[in-house]
């Protein structure tokens, strides 16, 4: 029998912590000589005493240590606990990888000098939602205006009830960055479903993750804005994944001055 001096010096587990562990059931002393309160340990406890700061060691707290000891008395057992928990710490380390390159983009493009506000680039999930469309090609960014009037002609035979919060937005179909010709399809989400006409579509919409960088002001800032969200993109190890797309939160259908409008930029993207 080992007193517990001895054997804090043989397992290099403190007094203090053997006696916690005594206290919640960790690790038991062998004997505790009942008038004197000493208490007494086995060479044998030595094994679990290391197995318990080899389990420290790896970052698990002592209510699972205790758990793990008592569930998985076999190696077997314990090395698929371990294998198990390592999958684990790998996905927190890549979540905490990508928290730690968010960080340091943020931190270089707060560096730059620009009139859109790099730091609200965000990773958006956007549900499945139903749509009403019109696809068209117009000749400039600024005749997008015609498919919105062909749209809200399009849907006055229907009694449509609209989303909310109101989603309105401006879907670019080319390849590329495109001036000029532009291959464009509007659409605003609605709730159920509601017929085709010759122009207007019915759709239903796929849950989306995209890129998002939402400013105010002219719309003159986009191009600024596409090319922050590309260097975000780049910078933390994404990819694009569909057709870029803005939704107009205040347009100049509600606001008539250009400055206070609202846009946001989103590109779908999935990981590298």
């Amino acid at each position: 029998m080992l007193k517990i001096g001895e054997f804090s010096v043989l397992s290099q587990i403190s007094i203090h912590m053997l006696r916690h562990y005594d206290e919640i059931g960790l690790l038991i002393p062998e004997h505790v000589d009942d008038f004197t309160g000493y208490r007494y340990y086995s060479e044998c406890q030595l094994p679990i005493a290391n197995k318990i700061q080899a389990l420290k060691s790896m970052g698990l707290g002592l209510a699972l240590i205790k758990e793990i000891l008592a569930k998985y008395t076999s190696n077997d057992q314990l090395k698929d606990y371990l294998e198990l928990h390592a999958v684990e710490q790998r996905e927190k380390i890549a979540n905490l990888q990508k928290q730690l390159n968010l960080i340091e983009t943020t931190i270089v493009n707060l560096g730059h000098v620009s009139d859109i506000p790099l730091y609200s680039v965000a990773l958006k999930k956007f549900p499945v939602h139903n749509v009403i469309s019109i696809r068209g090609r117009i000749a400039t960014p600024g005749n997008e205006a015609v498919l919105w009037k062909k749209l809200a002609k399009e849907r006055e035979s229907q009694k449509i009830q609209f989303a909310n919060p109101p989603l309105n937005i401006a879907v670019f179909h080319d390849e590329g960055f495109k001036e000029y010709d532009l291959d464009v399809e509007i659409q605003q989400a609605v709730v159920g479903r509601y017929d085709d006409t010759e122009a207007m579509k019915f759709k239903k919409i796929e849950e989306i993750t995209a890129a998002t960088l939402t400013f105010k002001g002219q719309y003159g800032l986009l191009p600024e804005a596409n090319e922050e969200i590309i260097r975000w993109i780049t910078d933390n190890h994404y990819r694009l994944d569909g057709k870029r797309f803005n939704i107009y939160h205040v347009s100049p259908e509600t606001e008539q001055s250009v400055e206070d409008m609202v846009t946001e930029v989103c590109f779908p993207v999935k990981p590298l």
